[in-house]
């Protein structure tokens, strides 16, 4: 029950004071008064909402005002406990904020963490959340018939079957949590595990298994032979017989190439390419002089020819001198001054051309000198060059022939030496062999293993160790994979079941919502029904039925057999069967101790006012405290406390006979 309100700068409101008493408390005054104010900052005091308007509205709208304060106490209906709420917020740059929240219960100062923490108590205190109260509890202004034709989610919560929603929601995100792994489907990895992936994997494991096993049974062999093997003077005599008859190939080899290479140069031995060599030097040498020779003689015939032409050209220098001089008719010489006469100067110029004449067949000769000595230079240096390569090949030919015997020398004491060696060996073996016997590596491997043998075997069996222990640790890596293939399908057939568990509880849930919903919603309509009845005297309507469906009511007039929606019958009806279900859903969720209505008679004409205002006085049989706004002021006598709200001279509003 709602006991003493307090505000501070709310609204319209500078200050006030109201007090409510048990029964029915009439809010009157004229319109725009400040009447609904009070009952937002009732529901404002409790939850720190009114929905609907902006919180910063809420704050007195007076120049220079900021902040503002409300109070509230209550008695529980839970515990019967009395309870203060005190709240005060503010406007920061033009923004609401909440500056301080208090809660006592019983005198003493509960802490509370936050505006939720202190709406989560007073949710617990009063029994009804926010979205029940602003619901039922609190009807607003023109809103009251609304219940007739509600919103599925408001009722869903108003019933508490949202909660069993919310159950029904998690159940689903549940299963398919359960269902679903990183996005992948449980039922479809599973199925692609116990099909596919662990039977192959399975199958591997046996494979390896099978291979490890083999593997282990060749190392034994192969340790087993190894056991067997040769004695180290018989492993000492197969290398020196191998290395012997590979030395002994060599020396067969590098003979066979010597004959060959002087086969090429159709010699038959060293001695005779070092006497072609000695040939062939002497013939370089004599060439090489008839070549200098012959480039001295090639010299002074270039010198001779260069003589001859440079006379030549002078001569014809001073013949086409006399030419033009003769020609010019010149008097005299210019370089000498003696007098000129074409009888001087005629014979002069004969005798120039004859000596020219002369000079060039001298120059002819000795160019043609020149040039058939420059020709057997040419020869003789094809000649020289010819040779130096002969000779030089035969110099290539005994460096090789050279490195040959010294080769073959060499190995031919390796030879003696390894054949000392074998041969001691053999008969410290007592093998009745000579270093020399045909085959004989081959005979020995027949009747001993070889060194080879034995370290074939060592990298054989070092190679299957090798194997082995990969298989080893592929077979346990592989082991735990198909042991954690097979927890994962434990783990997923745990999923499945408790996927299928959760579909079966959602459908009994489903059934228990919907039977649920139905056994509230006839309990709730016939509880209507007979509240209605107590409110007028008038049997209009034989029954009340709320759909399940759609949560639309329906009301069965009397002498008709079909139904009609609530919503179609008159205004002053509708309100009284509105009211009566409000009353019904307080009464079945067990909260008889407030009704809050503002102007529930909104939209009646004044014709049936009278007869609604009384028999809206009614109610309190039915609930503990009645809070309703009119601004009619009728039906006051039958009012238990009257709170007349007005407006003072400078536009505050004031409350008058609460305080």
């Amino acid at each position: 029950m709602i006991e003493e309100l307090r505000l501070r700068n709310f609204e319209g409101f500078q200050s006030a004071r109201v007090r409510f008493t048990e029964g029915l408390n009439l809010i009157t005054g004229r319109n725009s008064a400040g009447k609904t104010a009070l009952l937002e900052a009732l529901v404002y005091a409790l939850y720190g909402v009114v929905s609907g308007v902006e919180s910063r509205m809420l704050v007195s709208r007076v120049s220079g005002v900021r902040e503002m304060e409300v109070y509230l106490r209550f008695r529980s209906p839970k515990n019967g406990s009395r309870v203060e709420v005190y709240r005060a917020a503010e406007l920061r740059k033009g923004r609401f904020s909440s500056r301080l929240s208090r809660l006592l219960v019983d005198g003493k100062e509960v802490q509370v963490e936050g505006l939720e923490d202190l709406r989560r108590r007073i949710t617990l205190l009063l029994g009804v959340g926010y979205r029940q109260f602003s619901w039922v509890v609190y009807a607003r202004q023109g809103r009251l018939t609304e219940i007739l034709e509600p919103r599925r989610s408001d009722m869903d919560a108003v019933l508490e079957i949202t909660l069993l929603r919310e159950l029904d929601q998690q159940l689903d995100q549940a299963r398919r949590s359960l269902l679903k792994v990183d996005g992948r489907d449980v039922s479809t990895e599973h199925h692609s595990i116990v099909s596919q992936l662990l039977p192959l994997q399975e199958k591997r494991l046996k494979e390896l298994r099978e291979e490890v096993e083999e593997l282990r049974e060749e190392v034994e062999n192969l340790e087993q032979r190894l056991e067997e093997t040769p004695t180290p003077a018989l492993e000492r005599l197969m290398a020196k017989v191998k290395e012997y008859e590979r030395v002994k190939a060599m020396q067969a080899g590098s003979e066979r190439s010597l004959r060959e290479l002087l086969s090429r140069y159709e010699i038959k031995d060293l001695e005779e390419a070092r006497r072609r060599g000695e040939r062939l030097r002497l013939e370089v040498l004599e060439l090489e002089d008839e070549v200098r020779a012959l480039e001295r003689e090639l010299e002074d015939a270039r010198r001779e020819e260069a003589e001859k032409r440079g006379e030549l050209e002078n001569l014809r220098k001073h013949h086409r001198t006399h030419l033009e001089l003769l020609a010019s008719n010149a008097s005299r010489c210019p370089t000498c001054g003696q007098p000129i006469t074409p009888e001087k100067m005629e014979p002069l110029i004969e005798g120039e051309e004859r000596e020219i004449q002369l000079l060039e067949e001298e120059v002819s000769e000795v160019k043609a000198k020149r040039a058939g000595i420059e020709q057997e230079l040419q020869r003789l240096r094809r000649k020289l060059e010819d040779a130096r390569r002969r000779r030089e090949r035969i110099r290539s030919l005994l460096e090789s022939v050279e490195q040959y015997s010294s080769t073959l020398e060499e190995r031919e004491r390796v030879l003696k030496s390894l054949r000392i060696e074998v041969e001691g060996l053999l008969r410290s073996l007592g093998v009745e062999y000579s270093a020399d016997e045909p085959g004989l590596f081959e005979k020995l491997s027949q009747r001993f293993p070889s060194p080879e043998q034995r370290r074939e075997l060592e990298r054989r069996l070092k190679e299957l160790q090798r194997r082995l222990e990969e298989r080893l640790k592929a077979s346990e890596a592989l082991e735990k994979e198909v042991e954690g293939l097979r927890s994962r399908v434990r783990e997923l057939e745990l999923r499945l079941k408790a996927g299928e568990l959760a579909e079966r509880l959602r459908d009994r849930l489903g059934e228990v919502i919907e039977g649920r919903r139905e056994k509230l919603l006839r309990a709730i309509a016939l509880k209507a029904a007979g509240i209605f009845r107590s409110l007028t005297d008038q049997r209009l309507y034989t029954g009340i039925r709320i759909d399940p469906e759609t949560y639309r009511v329906y009301v069965t007039p009397r002498g008709v057999s079909g139904e009609l929606p609530a919503t179609r019958v008159g205004g002053g009806h509708q309100t009284l069967i509105a009211l009566s279900l409000r009353l019904a859903l307080l009464s079945r969720l067990g909260l008889t101790g407030l009704l809050i209505l503002d102007e529930p008679t909104y939209g009646v004409d004044e014709e049936n006012l009278q007869l609604l205002l009384n028999q809206l006085t009614r109610i309190t049989r039915h609930i503990r405290q009645a809070i309703i706004v009119t601004h009619h002021g009728r039906g006051l006598e039958e009012a238990d406390n009257i709170i007349e709200v007005y407006k003072d001279p400078d536009g505050y509003s004031r409350v008058r006979g609460a305080a």
